[in-house]
């Protein structure tokens, strides 16, 4: 089957048409990348500021209980030393 012209002139037809479809994918691809690099480091940045509410909410509630832990051993001290010298003078 002999090759015409035609046939030529249809193929070059082609090739601009797959180049742009390969271009506009390329382009597509590029652009949804961005967009999930994007998002991604919104996620981070909202992570980092979470993770540091969260270490700082439990760096207080740690001294908080430090400091109720303090007072509590004073009252318990307190109280043994009191309860101590009645125990003493009731005999």
């Amino acid at each position: 089957m002999p090759s015409t012209s035609l046939d030529y002139i249809g193929l070059l037809l082609q090739i601009p048409l797959v180049g742009i479809f390969v271009w506009f994918s390329l382009d597509l691809i590029s652009k949804f990348l961005r967009s999930i690099d994007n998002r991604d480091e919104a996620w981070r940045i909202f992570m980092r500021q979470e993770r540091e509410a969260n270490n700082a909410a439990i760096s207080h509630m740690a001294a908080r209980f430090a400091d109720e832990i303090r007072i509590m051993g004073k009252e318990i001290a307190e109280l043994k030393g009191s309860t101590y010298g009645r125990q003493e003078r009731q005999p």
